[in-house]
């Protein structure tokens, strides 16, 4: 069956292809853009920068692992599927992790992103309209542990399994969040 990209999509791709031999700092949106057949002003119709397109890449990704969640994945099902996208294309990840930095990198578009994932995901299945200071604390503190760990597995050759690596980030969980998270 053939299927037609979004241009987010042929965007995405093209990236990947050039990252395959390139660093990705030193990919520019022109380049980019002839590589898939579009132009710069269609590329900043969808995205304001590279770091943007390279965390919509790994972000659709992180949605799709959520729709089960609660739903017979657990959250430790959850952090697995997130590192499985990373290893199925760890040196894709691996060159965004090296050479994407910087405020608006890689590393923090994908973890703020995630955070709030969780956050709106704990307030739709617990039926919360605010989350506490506490909570919100938990949720950033955790987050950012996990995508640090992941980010140094993934840059030291991903030397033990995503299972092994989810059992330890959930013992390491923060208590306030283990009933929002783990108990559904």
């Amino acid at each position: 069956m053939i299927f037609q990209q979004t241009t987010k999509e042929l965007l995405a791709e093209s990236l990947k292809d050039l990252a395959q031999t390139k660093p990705v700092d030193k990919i520019t949106i022109k380049e980019l853009t002839k590589n898939c057949g579009l132009t710069p002003p269609t590329f900043y119709n969808h995205f304001c920068d590279k770091f943007e397109l390279m965390a919509w890449i790994y972000n659709q990704e992180v949605e799709a692992s959520l729709k089960n969640f609660g739903r017979g994945d657990s959250f430790e099902d959850v952090i697995c599927k997130w590192m499985e996208v990373v290893r199925e294309d760890e040196n894709f990840y691996v060159n965004l992790l090296k050479n994407a930095v910087g405020q608006n990198s890689f590393r923090y578009v994908t973890n703020d992103h995630a955070i709030n994932l969780i956050a709106d995901w704990i307030k739709i299945r617990h039926g919360i309209n605010d989350l506490s200071p506490e909570i919100l604390f938990c949720i950033k503190f955790f987050m950012r542990g996990v995508s640090e760990l992941v980010n140094d597995w993934a840059l030291t050759g991903c030397e033990c399994s995503p299972r092994e690596m989810a059992k330890f980030f959930i013992s390491a969980m923060p208590a306030p969040l283990k009933p929002l998270l783990l108990q559904i």
